[in-house]
């Protein structure tokens, strides 16, 4: 789903249509190196892509880089350890599309996140992290930056 969003947005055609029919065409592709596949699998598969797809694409953050076409700064590999590096209202931020696990795992995650926005050489702001399985956005600020936006507040 992850390479499906990001070339579509590095054609600049970020449409339900394009995402959906890309990242399935990539599903199958990949279900027929497996071999044999349960019938009733598949199609669970196939039908929670395409409704997480849509969500992603229905949601705020698709249309901000629908509304910002040269907002993204860099797409896929040139962006890594993310998936892209964008042009925000308050500065640049990281995007990482994922699935979250739920319960405790979740938070070494973040964690891990957390230390590579803080070990990369190009600074951002935050991270944003679109998670696939419950259609939401977390916004991860920098550290440093927290404390400086918590004492301007109180001033």
């Amino acid at each position: 789903m992850r390479a499906a969003i990001l070339t579509t947005l590095r054609e600049g055609r970020l449409t339900p249509r394009a995402v959906v029919d890309r990242a399935l065409v990539q599903f199958e592709r990949a279900a027929a190196r497996l071999g044999t596949v349960r019938p009733a699998l598949l199609f669970a598969e196939r039908d929670r892509i395409a409704r997480e797809l849509r969500s992603f694409v229905d949601g705020r953050l698709a249309a901000r880089l629908r509304a910002q076409p040269r907002g993204a700064l860099r797409v896929g590999a040139d962006a890594a350890p993310f998936g892209l590096l964008v042009r925000g209202r308050r500065g640049t931020y990281a995007v990482v599309l994922r699935r979250l696990p739920h319960g405790g795992s979740r938070l070494g995650i973040l964690q891990r996140i957390c230390a590579v926005q803080s070990a990369m050489k190009t600074p951002v702001d935050g991270v944003l992290i679109y998670d696939f399985s419950r259609g939401t956005t977390l916004r991860l600020h920098q550290t440093g930056a927290q404390r400086v936006d918590r004492y301007l507040r109180a001033s």
